[in-house]
């Protein structure tokens, strides 16, 4: 049971991004609604989980899954790496300014921060959508009695 687990590793976290970058924004954005501002303590352990989980996910991608069987493979993982690197910045700017002693971002601030998360959501969806596309339309990953649907095509290293 435990090397089932550890040989789906990449299905089980992936979602975890998606979800807390998602999550992340909305209570970003709901906040700032109400506040016309940000609170920079607010929310940042959403964030500082869904860095982890994102770089978590791009490290167990079973890129040797796909090589040779997909035309989404090089999309996902650029926009997954993209992803992991933008939220990453947000969460490293984020943190500079709470040690810096900024308490909230207000008006160009808070809009270019509030950007960038948007900016973040969408790669992030983008990113689960080819990987969608890979597993659903071209069986990457999948098994049917133990053998792979859609097995890896020749050496490519």
């Amino acid at each position: 049971m435990l090397n089932e687990i550890l040989n789906h590793t990449h299905p089980i976290l992936v979602h975890f991004p998606i979800v807390l970058i998602t999550v992340g924004l909305l209570y970003d954005l709901i906040v700032s609604i109400r506040h016309r501002a940000l609170p920079l303590r607010q929310g940042i352990w959403i964030w500082l989980a869904a860095v982890l989980s994102a770089w978590l996910s791009v490290a167990t991608g079973p890129e040797e899954d796909a090589r040779g069987n997909t035309s989404f493979l090089e999309i996902h993982s650029t926009l997954a790496d993209i992803t992991a690197w933008v939220v990453s910045i947000l969460v490293a700017a984020r943190l500079f300014m709470i040690f810096r002693g900024k308490k909230s971002l207000f008006k160009f601030s808070l809009i270019v921060y509030l950007a960038i998360a948007i900016a973040s959501c969408a790669l992030v969806l983008g990113t689960g959508y080819y990987g969608g596309k890979m597993v659903y339309d071209n069986g990457i990953g999948v098994k049917a009695n133990g053998t792979p649907v859609n097995p890896p095509k020749g050496n490519h290293d």
